[in-house]
Protein backbone atom coordinates (compact mmCIF):
# COMPACT_ATOMS: atom_id res chain seq x y z
CA UNK A 1 0.00 0.00 0.00
CA UNK A 2 1.29 3.32 -1.25
CA UNK A 3 0.23 7.11 -1.15
CA UNK A 4 1.14 9.84 -3.31
CA UNK A 5 0.19 13.69 -2.39
CA UNK A 6 -0.52 16.42 -4.67
CA UNK A 7 0.66 19.21 -2.79
CA UNK A 8 -0.92 22.41 -4.20
CA UNK A 9 0.34 26.04 -3.91
CA UNK A 10 -0.59 29.34 -5.09
CA UNK A 11 -2.26 27.90 -8.07
CA UNK A 12 0.56 25.26 -8.77
CA UNK A 13 1.40 21.70 -7.91
CA UNK A 14 4.28 20.01 -6.83
CA UNK A 15 6.02 17.42 -8.41
CA UNK A 16 9.78 16.16 -9.21
CA UNK A 17 11.24 13.45 -11.50
CA UNK A 18 11.51 10.30 -9.90
CA UNK A 19 15.02 8.77 -10.98
CA UNK A 20 14.39 5.52 -10.25
CA UNK A 21 10.68 5.20 -12.11
CA UNK A 22 12.02 7.73 -14.85
CA UNK A 23 8.65 9.84 -14.61
CA UNK A 24 7.38 13.63 -12.91
CA UNK A 25 5.57 12.25 -9.53
CA UNK A 26 4.11 14.34 -6.67
CA UNK A 27 5.34 13.32 -3.49
CA UNK A 28 4.65 9.73 -2.16
CA UNK A 29 5.61 6.59 -0.78
CA UNK A 30 4.76 3.36 1.24
CA UNK A 31 2.79 3.06 4.33
CA UNK A 32 4.60 2.40 7.65
CA UNK A 33 3.73 -0.26 9.83
CA UNK A 34 0.92 1.15 12.60
CA UNK A 35 0.72 4.40 10.26
CA UNK A 36 -2.69 5.46 8.68
CA UNK A 37 -2.73 6.78 4.90
CA UNK A 38 -3.06 10.18 5.99
CA UNK A 39 -0.44 10.12 8.38
CA UNK A 40 1.58 8.70 5.81
CA UNK A 41 0.94 10.73 3.09
CA UNK A 42 1.73 14.08 5.41
CA UNK A 43 5.02 12.38 6.53
CA UNK A 44 5.90 11.64 2.70
CA UNK A 45 5.41 15.04 1.86
CA UNK A 46 7.52 16.34 4.98
CA UNK A 47 10.33 13.71 4.19
CA UNK A 48 10.27 14.16 -0.02
CA UNK A 49 9.86 18.04 -0.19
CA UNK A 50 9.77 19.43 3.24
CA UNK A 51 6.61 21.05 2.96
CA UNK A 52 3.61 21.31 5.84
CA UNK A 53 0.62 19.71 4.60
CA UNK A 54 -2.83 19.35 5.10
CA UNK A 55 -5.66 17.04 3.38
CA UNK A 56 -8.02 18.91 1.59
CA UNK A 57 -11.08 17.72 3.09
CA UNK A 58 -13.48 16.98 -0.05
CA UNK A 59 -15.46 14.13 0.27
CA UNK A 60 -18.80 13.90 1.99
CA UNK A 61 -19.26 12.34 5.46
CA UNK A 62 -21.96 10.16 6.73
CA UNK A 63 -22.87 11.39 10.15
CA UNK A 64 -23.17 8.32 12.54
CA UNK A 65 -25.87 8.83 15.45
CA UNK A 66 -24.76 6.27 17.81
CA UNK A 67 -21.22 5.72 17.59
CA UNK A 68 -18.91 3.69 15.19
CA UNK A 69 -15.34 3.82 14.16
CA UNK A 70 -13.32 7.06 13.30
CA UNK A 71 -13.51 8.12 9.77
CA UNK A 72 -10.42 8.91 8.36
CA UNK A 73 -10.35 11.15 4.75
CA UNK A 74 -10.92 8.94 1.77
CA UNK A 75 -8.58 9.37 -0.92
CA UNK A 76 -9.29 11.06 -4.74
CA UNK A 77 -8.44 7.99 -6.52
CA UNK A 78 -6.95 4.39 -5.63
CA UNK A 79 -4.69 3.18 -8.03
CA UNK A 80 -2.98 0.09 -8.88
CA UNK A 81 0.05 -0.14 -10.87
CA UNK A 82 3.34 -2.20 -10.92
CA UNK A 83 6.45 0.35 -10.71
CA UNK A 84 8.88 -2.83 -11.58
CA UNK A 85 7.79 -6.41 -12.61
CA UNK A 86 6.33 -8.67 -10.40
CA UNK A 87 5.99 -5.65 -7.80
CA UNK A 88 2.85 -4.41 -7.44
CA UNK A 89 1.33 -1.23 -5.60
CA UNK A 90 -2.30 -0.24 -4.87
CA UNK A 91 -1.87 3.62 -4.03
CA UNK A 92 -4.38 6.37 -2.69
CA UNK A 93 -4.41 9.46 -3.91
CA UNK A 94 -4.82 12.74 -1.45
CA UNK A 95 -4.66 16.45 -2.82
CA UNK A 96 -3.48 18.95 -0.16
CA UNK A 97 -2.48 22.19 -0.05
CA UNK A 98 1.03 23.61 1.65
CA UNK A 99 0.77 25.33 5.01
CA UNK A 100 4.70 26.03 5.47
CA UNK A 101 7.88 25.78 3.55
CA UNK A 102 7.31 26.70 0.09
CA UNK A 103 8.77 26.31 -2.16
CA UNK A 104 10.40 23.08 -0.36
CA UNK A 105 13.22 21.15 -0.86
CA UNK A 106 13.28 17.79 -2.61
CA UNK A 107 14.74 15.04 -0.69
CA UNK A 108 16.84 13.91 -3.87
CA UNK A 109 19.08 17.55 -4.75
CA UNK A 110 19.95 16.51 -8.32
CA UNK A 111 15.79 16.48 -9.36
CA UNK A 112 14.22 19.56 -7.82
CA UNK A 113 10.80 20.28 -6.63
CA UNK A 114 8.45 21.84 -9.97
CA UNK A 115 5.60 23.88 -9.32
CA UNK A 116 3.39 23.35 -12.50
CA UNK A 117 0.26 25.81 -13.60
CA UNK A 118 -2.76 24.55 -15.34
CA UNK A 119 -1.54 25.49 -18.91
CA UNK A 120 2.06 23.45 -17.45
CA UNK A 121 0.09 20.40 -16.89
CA UNK A 122 -2.09 20.72 -20.00
CA UNK A 123 0.70 21.03 -22.17
CA UNK A 124 1.07 17.17 -21.16
CA UNK A 125 5.18 17.58 -20.78
CA UNK A 126 8.00 19.24 -18.71
CA UNK A 127 11.64 19.63 -19.00
CA UNK A 128 14.21 17.89 -16.95
CA UNK A 129 17.37 18.47 -17.99
CA UNK A 130 16.95 19.97 -20.90
CA UNK A 131 14.73 16.95 -21.69
CA UNK A 132 11.42 17.57 -22.69
CA UNK A 133 9.93 14.43 -20.42
CA UNK A 134 6.30 13.38 -21.13
CA UNK A 135 3.71 13.93 -17.78
CA UNK A 136 1.97 10.47 -17.01
CA UNK A 137 -1.73 10.38 -17.64
CA UNK A 138 -2.75 10.02 -13.99
CA UNK A 139 -0.11 12.34 -13.29
CA UNK A 140 -1.42 15.12 -15.38
CA UNK A 141 -5.15 14.09 -14.65
CA UNK A 142 -5.34 13.86 -11.13
CA UNK A 143 -2.39 17.03 -11.26
CA UNK A 144 -4.98 19.31 -12.93
CA UNK A 145 -7.90 18.19 -10.57
CA UNK A 146 -6.06 18.77 -7.44
CA UNK A 147 -5.38 22.60 -8.96
CA UNK A 148 -9.46 22.54 -9.62
CA UNK A 149 -10.32 21.05 -6.29
CA UNK A 150 -8.25 23.24 -5.02
CA UNK A 151 -9.98 26.46 -6.10
CA UNK A 152 -13.42 24.91 -4.85
CA UNK A 153 -11.85 24.68 -1.68
CA UNK A 154 -10.19 27.58 -0.84
CA UNK A 155 -13.99 29.55 -2.42
CA UNK A 156 -15.73 27.36 0.17
CA UNK A 157 -13.02 27.90 3.13
CA UNK A 158 -13.35 31.87 2.55
CA UNK A 159 -17.37 31.80 2.44
CA UNK A 160 -17.30 29.90 5.70
CA UNK A 161 -15.60 32.63 7.08
CA UNK A 162 -17.50 35.36 5.81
Amino acid sequence: MTVSGFVVHEGRVALHWHRKIGKWLPAGGHIEEGEGPVEAVLREVREEFALEAEVMLIAARVDYRNGGPAQIEPPVAVLEYEPEPGHFHIDLVYFLRALSGYPGVCHDPENPIHWLDAADLASGTWTQEGVERPLAPDVQTLGLEALRQAMMYESAQVSRSA
